[in-house]
């Protein structure tokens, strides 16, 4: 008697190889697969009710045999998969007592062969029970992707030939370069061009260099190569420093901007620098006394000491602008002495405010007509204004006969009752003088040039004073 859960949920057949007893579900389809017993190639029997609904096929009866033989081939076109039939049990019903009512499919059982060794077997059998069922459909072996590692690896091969090739060609270049030979002849270069990269910008780095040695002499003697020569220049930079050690540290070389003057007037080889130096204050010296409220508010006026106290101008230092021009000579640039030491020791200044009986001196300045001072007009003179071109507000008025050579010479600049509408403003080079008997009264006792003298002008024949 068979075991109630075997009735109930199993049923069992044997193997038509080995005999051996195999449980299955009631309810699993006919499948082909190996004996787990002996691995040869078996199928089970369909269930019986599976078998009482099959639809009516080409089948043939199926006979319990010990030992099943060898069944003629069928056509191509049929022809089922090569498997053996398992015999059916004794005991199963549906083959012992009803072999007609179960229909089976054609199965051509192949020759019975003895197992394979376990080493050429392969794996062992999977049980009956885990094999796909014949109806299940086939699966699908997707192609393998093409893996990331061989895709990196061939970038990199990429690369690494693309800076090879870099590395070559950069080696066959440094290589072509040092077996070019220069060439034996020189290239020819345009005079023209050079004069004219000289003018805009080459006479620059000459300037520099020329005033940087300039201003590191502290002498006269150490200064007299690198100014314009002129008679009687030696003595007069002696006289002028007074023979002491000269310290230009205040004005240094590097603090200079170019000037740009017209193209005409660097043709003629002349160039500009200019150093300017604001006001300013030194806060440790600066204390202004505060006036009442009487004196700011203008109730009061301030006395002459709170005046005097009180000027913004005591507390700050004076400022500092320097004209250095250069003339280009056969021996290179000259730096004019005389332009450079009037600027920027302000010797206009220092001549104008403290007048001395018969002192002279000569200096580049410019010259507008002015009107006279309130009350100093003189008939038959007319008055003109000289001034520091550096520092403007060095100036002073002077009166000019109109019939004298200097009249004549400066009346080309006159405006006042001519059809000239504004001042018109020359640079001259002329001789001061302060005359007179009773007063001393400022004169020009010599017109020496227009422009400055040792750069664009030339020395005039002396003329007359002007009184």
């Amino acid at each position: 008697m068979s075991d109630p859960a075997i009735a109930n949920n199993q049923r069992e057949f044997r193997c038509n190889h080995c005999s051996g007893k195999i449980l299955i579900p009631r309810n699993l389809p006919a499948t082909t697969g190996p004996c787990p017993h002996c691995g040869g190639v078996i199928t089970s029997p369909a269930p019986e009710a599976e078998a009482a609904l099959a639809p009516m096929q080409v089948t043939v009866p199926v006979h319990v045999q010990a030992t099943p033989a060898a069944a003629p081939q069928a056509p191509a076109a049929a022809q089922a998969p090569t498997v053996a039939q398992a015999p059916l049990p004794a005991q199963t019903p549906a083959v012992t007592q009803a072999p007609a009512a179960v229909p089976q499919k054609a199965v051509i059982p192949p020759p019975r062969q003895s197992p394979p060794p376990a080493a050429a077997q392969g794996p062992a059998p999977t049980p009956l029970t885990e094999i796909q069922t014949a109806e299940a459909p086939p699966k699908v072996i997707k192609p393998k992707e093409k893996s990331r590692k061989g895709l990196i690896a061939a970038m990199l091969v990429f690369l690494a030939l693309i800076l090879a090739a870099g590395a070559v060609l950069f080696f066959v270049m440094q290589e072509m370069g040092r077996n070019i030979e220069p060439p034996s002849a020189t290239v020819a270069v345009d005079p023209k061009v050079t004069e004219s990269q000289y003018l805009r910008i080459g006479w620059q780095k000459e300037a520099y260099d020329l005033r940087r040695d300039f201003m590191e002499a502290d002498s006269a003697q150490g200064k007299l190569p690198y100014v314009i020569p002129t008679d009687g220049l030696e003595d007069h930079i002696d006289l002028f420093y007074g023979g002491v050690e000269i310290n230009d540290s205040d004005t240094p070389a590097e603090a200079f901007s170019v000037y740009e003057l017209s193209m005409e007037d660097r043709k003629r080889g002349m160039f500009m620098m200019i150093y300017d130096q604001p006001p300013q204050f030194n806060m440790r010296e600066f204390f202004r006394p505060l006036a009442s409220l009487e004196v700011q508010y203008g109730l009061d006026e301030a006395d002459v000491l709170l005046d005097t106290m009180a000027r913004v101008g005591n507390f700050a230092m004076e400022p500092v602008r320097a004209h250095a021009f250069f003339k280009r000579t056969k021996d290179g640039l000259k730096l004019d002495w005389e332009i450079f030491a009037q600027t920027k020791y302000r010797t206009l200044r220092s001549f104008v405010e403290l007048p001395e009986l018969d002192q002279k001196g000569v200096f580049r300045v410019f010259i507008v007509e002015d009107v006279p001072d309130k009350g100093r007009a003189v008939a038959g003179t007319r008055t003109y204004r000289v001034a520091d071109p550096a520092n403007t507000t060095d100036s002073a008025r002077v009166n000019v006969k109109v019939d004298s050579e200097i009249g004549r010479a400066l009346s080309i600049i006159n405006w006042r009752g001519t059809k000239e509408t504004k001042p018109i403003t020359r640079t001259a080079t002329v001789e001061l003088r302060w005359g007179g008997d009773e007063a001393p009264e400022l004169e020009i006792t010599r017109f020496i040039c227009w422009e400055f003298l040792g750069l664009g002008g030339q020395a005039a024949p002396a003329t007359a004073s002007s009184n």
